[in-house]
């Protein structure tokens, strides 16, 4: 049979017909059972006559041997011959071999009909459903797909306010901003743990495969050197004087290289831009609100994109731009090697690099002891300097992550408890409108404590304050606000997204 990777209206359609012609064959089916259920039941009544009929002849029989004359006669006679001689049609069946393709089997599904005239309406399953079946369907639909406003009580603001809050307090007195961060140094360890076991299971398998290597990294300076080595790529230019920039113009240094370089940026963006630059042998920047690609300087960064074709070189860019990263994301070897305990440049969080394309407007920014005026995409590099990476980016993302899941823990226990539903309609997930208007107020309140702390502790200062706004906090409250726009916009309508993907999954179920 066809296997199925996504809807297709004539694949519905025929599987409908097809079960057309299996409802009429069971029909038939079912109407001969009850036939032979009528003469099963017929033969049984005749059985018992001739039961009836047997024990009176063995009666008379003892009579006759006593020398007793009975004066009621008995007739031996059977009447099994209107059964027994009944002449049974066979069913009318398909005949479908294991062997035979989806469109083989159809091309004998529409014989069957054409050859037995069995009428095909023009949506199948118009006819296969009963009216009850039919209800209930809707009345699932409308459960399950219906798009719908909240009806959230007090108690539920108070709930997702109070989650919002209390998440609020952790952002400003445990986050705060890159240089004053309580949960920091705890997050920037355990980037670095990861970095070093993954460092550690690309160590032991180029070893395993006959790599001549030395002492496994331990060390983070260490594990981003090897990193460095291993996953070389030919954008990872640090200054303007690595690059063949021709009339471009492009002020990078050491602090901001990974934010003006597009293969480094986390997301699509930066994977696409990766591979791109390893197959071109080109470097794709940002700089001064436009993107420029241009050459390394020859002799700076030797490159050669492995593989011995299309689809493998593409793996290895992958790779490569994945094993960069690693290596990036905690800063460099360089840095990271001082006894000073310095922190590094890390990797931009994900699409921040697209902040530079805004090149235009004039923010004062205090640097030292003087005020300079700078453009948004300025401005988004410096602030990128003061340590707003995606290291930082863990950090802000705890106070969210316990906003998102205490409102949630909370609901599923009021909807429990206090509605006394089933534990399965308490699920927090999926097309809940209460949570969803919980969620949007939870992180509102997250992102409204989070502005305030960030003009009160600032004093004015633009830079600061920038660096205390959670990013991720007011990326998750604009989804949750497009999420209730998106539902009220269209009250009563069908969630059409999540009805094709349980459909998409159905399919996939029956025909994987």
């Amino acid at each position: 049979m066809k296997k199925i990777n996504s809807l297709d209206k004539g694949l519905i359609n025929e599987s409908g017909r097809s079960l057309i012609a299996q409802k009429n064959t069971m029909k038939q089916a079912e109407g001969r059972i009850g036939e032979l259920q009528d003469d099963l039941e017929q033969l049984g009544n005749l059985n018992d006559v001739q039961g009836d009929k047997l024990d009176a002849l063995l009666l008379q029989a003892e009579q006759l041997m006593k020398g007793e004359n009975s004066s009621t006669p008995v007739s031996a006679t059977s009447n099994f011959t209107r059964i027994t001689e009944k002449d049974y049609e066979n069913l009318n069946t398909l005949t479908v071999s294991d062997g035979d393709s989806w469109q083989v089997f159809m091309l004998k599904m529409d014989d069957y009909l054409v050859n037995h005239q069995i009428h095909v309406p023009k949506d199948p399953f118009d006819e296969l459903l009963s009216k009850r079946e039919k209800a209930e369907l809707i009345q699932r639909v409308r459960e399950d797909y219906k798009m719908k406003t909240a009806e959230c009580d007090k108690y539920d603001y108070m709930i997702a306010a109070f989650c919002g809050v209390a998440a609020g307090f952790i952002d400003s007195f445990f986050v705060g901003d890159p240089n004053n961060s309580r949960l920091l140094e705890w997050t920037d360890k355990q980037v670095d743990n990861v970095v070093i076991k993954f460092t550690k299971t690309v160590w032991r398998f180029d070893k395993k495969n006959g790599a001549q290597l030395r002492k496994e990294p331990d060390t983070i300076a260490s594990a981003i050197g090897f990193l460095e080595r291993r996953f070389k790529v030919n954008y990872d230019a640090r200054y303007a004087a690595d690059l063949n920039l021709g009339e471009n113009t492009l002020n990078m240094s050491a602090s901001n290289h990974h934010l003006k370089s597009l293969g480094h940026s986390p997301d699509l963006i930066g994977l696409f831009f990766s591979i791109l630059d390893q197959f071109t042998d080109r470097a794709s920047f940002i700089s001064d609100g436009k993107v420029i690609r241009v050459e390394p300087i020859e002799g700076t960064n030797k490159f050669e994109l492995r593989g011995g074709n299309f689809m493998a070189k593409l793996f290895a860019g992958f790779a490569n731009w994945l094993g960069h990263l690693m290596s990036d994301i905690a800063g460099s070897s360089g840095t990271r090697g001082h006894m000073d305990g310095r922190r590094g440049a890390g990797i931009p969080l994900p699409f921040y690099s697209l902040l530079q394309l805004f090149d235009f407007g004039s923010i004062p920014v205090q640097k030292g002891d003087k005020l300079v005026s700078e453009t948004f995409a300025e401005f988004s590099v410096s602030v990128f300097e003061s340590g707003y990476d995606a290291r930082f980016g863990v950090t802000m993302a705890i106070p969210v992550a316990f906003n998102e899941l205490a409102i949630r823990l909370l609901w599923a226990l009021k909807s429990k408890f206090y509605h006394q539903r089933s534990w399965k309609e308490s699920i927090p997930i999926g097309n809940k409108p209460e949570l969803r208007r919980m969620l949007l107020v939870g992180h509102g309140a997250l992102c409204m404590i989070d502005v305030v702390d960030g003009a009160l502790r600032s004093g004015g200062n633009l830079l600061l304050f920038a660096t205390r706004l959670n990013a991720v906090a007011w990326s998750r409250f604009s989804f949750a606000a497009l999420n209730e726009v998106r539902a009220i916009y269209r009250e009563n309508s069908l969630d059409l997204n999540v009805l094709e993907r349980d459909l998409e999954e159905e399919w996939g179920r029956l025909f994987g």
